[in-house]
């Protein structure tokens, strides 16, 4: 089972939100060194920049966060001794407002979290490679609050988080295992067009073409309803369509074009390996 993050678990957002949440948090302290702390509005800010880096401004316009949102979240961080107020004196120059400082264990916590989404899209998954390759350092050296260095445990466990080699296979893992999974259901689904065609053209009944195609064992959904339940419960002109037409339809027209996207996107990831490991050229 995919492991949720930090801010997912604790504090509601979706996971793709939690993301973008995390990053914004970590940007914003970073950027809030020499302020002495950051603003609710600057982490909203760097959640708007991050999202519009990855295109969600096109292709999810409708997501974003209200202030009211990331005061919770960083009054839920306050109390778990993930964040503090911060005590610095107001900076000349500088707009004045409530800022907040991220602890040692708060950094570690949200550099986990954002390190910590299973089975990202690639946007998302490159974003997180992109961040960590650009700012795991600044991380690192950034710590206010009560632990004014962080120890070596938690070092190595921002260290590890943010490594962006590791990062990058665990997304080549993802979709190794997608692009298998779309191969396999374009090969099911084309032969089970050819198996039930031919029997249908034998005018074999019905309900026996359906139990051979049940026994060929590819459905995925096997548990939650068997294809039999599902093909016999279906209006004639239903079934007689998904078991001439449907399945081919759906492995060229879907299947067949996600592992086309599947393919690409693996390339794209065995390239991005190759850039951030020293001495190897990318192919």
């Amino acid at each position: 089972m995919a492991r949720n993050s930090t801010l997912t678990a604790r504090l509601g957002y979706i996971d793709t939100q939690a993301t973008f949440v995390q990053a914004a948090l970590l940007a914003a302290h970073g950027a809030g060194a020499r302020a002495g702390g950051f603003r609710v509005s600057d982490v909203r800010f760097y959640f708007l920049l991050f999202t519009n880096w990855v295109e969600h401004d096109v292709t999810r316009p409708s997501q974003d966060i209200d202030l009211t949102q990331v005061r919770r979240t960083l009054e839920r961080l306050v109390r778990g001794g993930h964040a503090e107020a911060s005590t610095s004196a107001p900076v000349k120059g500088l707009p004045r407002g409530r800022r907040y400082v991220l602890t040692g264990e708060g950094l570690c916590s949200l550099a986990e979290g954002l390190a910590g989404r299973e089975r990202a899209p690639l946007e998302e998954a490159l974003f997180v490679v992109c961040f960590a390759a650009s700012y795991r350092d600044a991380v690192l050296s950034r710590v206010e609050g009560r632990a004014r260095a962080l120890s070596p445990a938690v070092r190595r466990r921002v260290e590890r988080a943010l490594d962006p080699l590791r990062l990058v296979k665990e997304a080549q893992r993802t979709s190794a295992a997608v692009l298998a999974d779309l191969e396999e259901r374009v090969e099911a689904g084309l032969r089970y067009e050819e198996q039930s065609r031919k029997a249908m053209a034998r005018a074999e009944p019905v309900a026996d073409v359906v139990r051979a195609l049940e026994a060929a064992g590819s459905y995925q959904l096997h548990r939650v309803r068997p294809l039999g339940e599902v093909l016999l419960a279906l209006p004639e002109d239903l079934r007689q369509f998904e078991l001439t037409e449907g399945m081919g339809l759906r492995s060229r027209l879907l299947f067949a074009p996600l592992a086309e996207r599947a393919r690409a996107e693996h390339a794209v990831l065995a390239r991005l390996e190759a850039r951030l490991t020293p001495g190897k050229a990318p192919g």
